[in-house]
Order: structure tokens, then C-alpha cells, then sequence
């Protein structure tokens, strides 16, 4: 299966086939500022799964002393929306921001990391597997 991620404005897109690797809700602080929500949604794939990149990004660096990696993330110039990262930990993976799959969505998550940082109202499947850290 292909599908597409966009930012907001379509000009920055990553069109990948087959499933992520791992797809989880990611409860850090890091993925809570990334998408100024209660959890981030992170879709990995193999980078030999991408097929095409499109638009300009920006390009900024997180240093994660707690898990011990930098993350690179592209976001859209024009609107801002983070679509895809990597992370030095996970050299053969690319995450991608599962929101960004709007035209064509994932499946359901399979799995939910840094359940420590859990907001106390947030309920998940019980049959998912948990983590309390996780990659973001």
C-alpha cells in the first residue's frame, strides 16, 4: 500500500509503502511540544520504505540527554508542521507524524511509549503494548 503525509499547507509531502514498523502514541514531554497535544502520534517506517519527498523543510535538532538521542526533525517553512524525523538511535527508521496521513490514515496504533508522562485522563486499549520510555 502507498500512502502520502502532508503538512498543512501540501507542500511538504513523504510518500511511503507498506506499514510502519512501529506505530505508537508517545506520551514525552518532547511529543507533547512537538504537536501541542496531549501525546504525539509517530509512525516508523524502513528508509528503503520511502519512496519520494517533496517540498523544501526546515530543519532543526533535539538533544535527548533522558533517552540519549538526537532527533532531526523536518518541518514545513511555510507552515510549520513537523512531518518527519530521525532519530540517531534508530539510523534505519524515519518517523513520520501519523496526523500527516490525514488523506489516507494509518491503522491503529500498536503500541503506547512514556506512559509515565500518561495525561491522567487519556484511556488507551488495553490490549496495546506499553512502555514507560520510549523513542518519541
Amino acid at each position: 500500500m502507498l500512502r502520502n503525509a502532508t503538512c498543512c499547507c501540501g507542500k511538504v509531502s513523504v510518500e511511503v509503502k507498506g506499514e510502519p514498523v512501529l506505530h505508537a502514541l508517545c506520551h514525552c514531554k518532547n511529543c507533547k511540544k512537538r504537536t501541542g497535544s496531549a501525546f504525539g502520534i509517530s509512525a516508523y517506517f524502513p528508509n528503503a520504505s520511502i519512496i519520494m519527498k517533496t517540498g523544501e523543510t526546515q530543519l532543526y535538532a533535539v538533544e535527548n540527554r533522558e533517552y540519549r538521542h538526537t532527533q532531526k526533525r523536518h518541518f514545513c517553512p511555510e507552515c510549520g508542521t513537523t512531518v518527519f524525523w530521525m532519530i540517531s538511535t534508530m539510523p534505519d527508521l524515519t518517523g513520520i507524524a501519523g496526523g500527516c496521513f490525514a488523506e489516507n490514515p494509518l491503522p491503529e496504533p500498536t503500541h503506547t511509549l512514556s506512559n509515565d508522562g500518561m495525561c491522567s485522563w487519556v484511556q488507551l486499549p488495553e490490549h496495546w503494548k506499553k512502555s514507560l520510555s520510549g523513542q518519541g
